[in-house]
């Protein structure tokens, strides 16, 4: 069945025909709208029939209730094609709370941070957590648990774990597939997990970053059908013309649109959507979330019909989520209303035909987890007291290069010692699941702090504990302290933290209200900046993703700094 009407009844469905054809009084009318026809990238004019949650018709109709729609604008509700709910800090009602206001009507998430601390139980725990929330959040089912060989990660998933969730209504496919040389070299386990989604016919995401050539088109030839890691137009097109979906990503600390800019007409538009990949939640309060991208693109030239459709249809039509992402009969009655299409000023947001109001969202927004799965995500350290000692490397180690706006990391040569006037910082990640004690050293530049320690639990993908600071005595008492708050993030100074920010579920995520959360971030980002840190990135989040061994060149993880593109270990 192709659209909404599969859900009715067949009185229900006779009732909605009488609508359409106007032999019978549409539940709700918005009179004189303007609205976005996504099928010809034109804005249009007319009646908008609604019956039964479901958009019935476009003309001249008369309801039981009407709005006078003059002079407002009506675009489909936006979907944020590829996110980690996890990343935002906050509990998904907390999340779904907040984004909501800005426009997203549906998400599809994949929830690989939790799986990578709790496994099978993390991905429960976020679908018992998004269950009956007031949007649709589909779910893609984490692949890289743990993300390559060289990460260290609190559990293993297997394609066998995998499968136990397919064939459930919210489950779209199988995330990102972030072992590109495991596909490549056809390692057994990855293909296992690869060609089971293929088999149970779901989608595969992909994750290829500076991915190009021959590897590129084996990694396609295994059935990854999108990417969200371009960062340049070149690299973007060569995936498209392998048959690739785009993912343009504005994440907190990736922010891809100016460059994948050229994406935002055709012929390349229908092929590419909107993302936010990682966004903290005090960014989508203060910016927004899907709806900050829209903006962003129409402020760099994007046709504003353009933009509207690949924050909406676009994901929906790569999701066979053939029910929504148009203003078009038989489509779900999920919209927004613009009172200014360049600024993207959202006047109400509906869901299934009715208006999301503050109440509706205070009523509705409660989530109801299993009380075993709560207490494991109320436990997830694990690891002895950390001292001076432990952090002091023997020898020469690579210097790790980060890069303002962006993922990849650069080579800077070997040091063997902090040189803070040089910018030369000990950064360290120690594993905190299962008490290993093992512990990797490095060295970074580009993040300019001049003092003190900066430690988080958020690491991606494993998560363990990743530090950076200008001593290692320093750098240990953080990171005790931040086994002590249960997970989180900690900023150690002058013999005194400074700011913390506790993420007592699975070290990821606060249950504090949106407000609440945006206030820690900004103070302990606050602490980050008044100690040197480079104003040009995150502090947080770019320190997260130098953990992740996926992205080139040089990441660290708990066995040490990583050359990603041969797999060799620096101890």
């Amino acid at each position: 069945m192709r659209y909404q009407q599969k859900s009715m009844t067949r009185d229900e469905y006779e009732r909605f025909l009488k609508v359409a054809s106007g032999d019978e009084k549409a539940e709700l009318v918005l009179k004189n709208a303007t609205f976005l026809d996504v099928f010809t990238n034109h804005f249009k004019t007319g009646d908008i029939a609604i019956s039964n949650g479901t958009f019935a018709g476009i003309g001249k109709y008369s309801g039981i209730e009407e709005i006078d729609m003059t002079g407002r604008t009506i675009v489909p509700g936006f979907i944020d094609a590829h996110i980690h709910i996890e990343s935002t800090t906050v509990v998904p009602e907390i999340f779904v709370k907040e984004s909501i206001k800005h426009g997203t009507t549906a998400v599809i998430t994949d929830p690989h941070e939790i799986a990578n601390v709790m496994g099978v139980d993390g991905i429960n725990y976020m679908l018992e957590a998004t269950e009956g929330l007031p949007m649709d959040i589909f779910f893609m089912i984490p692949s890289c648990v743990p993300s390559c060989k060289y990460d260290e990660s609190g559990a293993v998933i297997s394609a066998k774990d995998m499968e136990q969730f397919y064939g459930r209504d919210r489950v779209k496919g199988m995330a990102e597939l972030m072992d590109v040389l495991g596909v490549v070299e056809r390692v057994p386990e990855v293909l296992d997990k690869s060609f089971s989604a293929i088999k149970n016919e779901m989608l595969i995401d992909g994750h290829a970053p500076m991915v190009t050539g021959q590897q590129l088109v084996s990694y396609a030839a295994a059935g990854v059908l999108s990417d969200h890691e371009c960062a340049t137009l070149e690299e973007a097109l060569e995936k498209m013309g392998l048959g690739v979906w785009i993912m343009i990503r504005e994440g907190t600390a990736a922010q891809n649109l100016a460059d994948l800019i050229g994406l935002c007409q055709e012929p390349y538009a229908s092929r590419s959507m909107f993302c936010t990949d990682d966004r903290h939640i005090n960014h989508i309060i203060d910016e927004g979330h899907i709806d900050a991208i829209i903006r962003k693109a129409i402020r760099l030239g994007v046709d504003p019909a353009i933009a509207y459709k690949m924050a909406s249809y676009n994901a929906a039509a790569y999701f066979d989520l053939r029910d929504r992402g148009a203003i078009s009969p038989g489509f779900l009655a999920d919209f927004i209303v613009i009172d200014d299409i360049n600024d993207v000023t959202v006047g109400a947001v509906y869901k299934s035909g009715i208006q999301i109001t503050k109440e509706a969202l205070e009523l509705k927004c409660k989530s109801h987890i299993s009380d075993d799965l709560v207490e494991k995500s109320h436990n997830t350290f694990h690891l002895p007291h950390v001292t001076e000692e432990m952090l002091k490397n023997k020898g020469k180690l690579p210097i790790i290069g980060l890069v303002p706006g962006q993922l990849y990391t650069t080579r800077e040569g070997l040091a063997d010692r902090i040189d803070i006037e040089q910018d030369i910082l000990k950064v360290a990640v120690v594993e905190r699941h299962k008490n290993t004690g093992h512990i990797g050293l490095g060295f970074v530049t580009g993040y300019g702090m001049k003092k003190g320690a900066i430690v988080t639990s958020v690491a991606h993908d494993a998560h363990n504990i990743i530090a950076i600071g200008t001593s290692e005595q320093e750098i240990a008492i953080a990171i005790n302290e931040l086994k002590n708050i249960g997970g989180g993030m900690v900023v150690y100074a002058d013999g005194k933290i400074k700011a913390s920010y506790p993420l007592p579920v699975a070290g990821l995520m606060s249950e504090e209200g949106a407000l609440e959360a945006k206030n820690h971030l900004e103070k302990v980002h606050e602490a980050a900046y008044e100690l040197g840190a480079n104003k040009d990135i995150d502090p947080f989040m770019t320190l997260s993703f130098t953990a992740l061994p996926v992205i080139p060149e040089l990441r660290i993880t708990t066995k040490g700094v990583v050359d990603v593109a041969s797999g060799k270990i620096f101890k």
